[in-house]
């Protein structure tokens, strides 16, 4: 559907934008509708929703990947940029999933302590003390 949509911008430029933002509108109102008729009528919650998702996943790009072998038959049919614009959500989403909680994880400085005290396990448990160390400062010795 987003590939329609891009499409479409594409191909009818600035005439139709107006009811292309109409049609993004709409379906962003119905999505939200139907999730909110799920939640409240059907008893859905996060985990369901989170379980939802991580089952999907590998049967989507099981269809991505099926896609890509039957290239040549898609194009023909005329349903290669749709694949492709699914295959792109897919990056980008894998992306997000992989990459966010190591971003997040960077922010904290107990990851830093962690990740030194890790790799220095056997040093620390020698009394050694690695910010003197890593910091190339030579210990006082009487």
């Amino acid at each position: 559907m987003l590939s329609d949509v891009s499409m479409g911008r594409r191909r009818f430029g600035t005439d139709f934008q107006l009811m292309f933002r109409i049609l993004k509108a709409l379906l962003f109102l119905g999505f939200m509708s139907v999730m909110t008729v799920l939640f409240v009528c059907c008893g859905l919650t996060l985990s369901d929703l989170f379980a939802a998702i991580l089952a999907f996943t590998p049967t989507g790009w099981a269809l991505l990947l099926i896609g890509q072998a039957c290239r040549p038959v898609l194009k023909w049919i005329g349903f290669w940029d749709s694949i492709k614009e699914l295959a792109r959500g897919y990056e980008y989403m894998m992306g997000l999933i992989i990459f966010a909680p190591v971003a997040i994880l960077s922010w904290f400085p107990f990851v830093s302590e962690f990740q030194t005290r890790l790799l220095f396990n056997q040093a620390f448990s020698r009394g050694l003390q690695i910010s003197m160390i890593l910091a190339g400062r030579k210990e006082k010795t009487n």
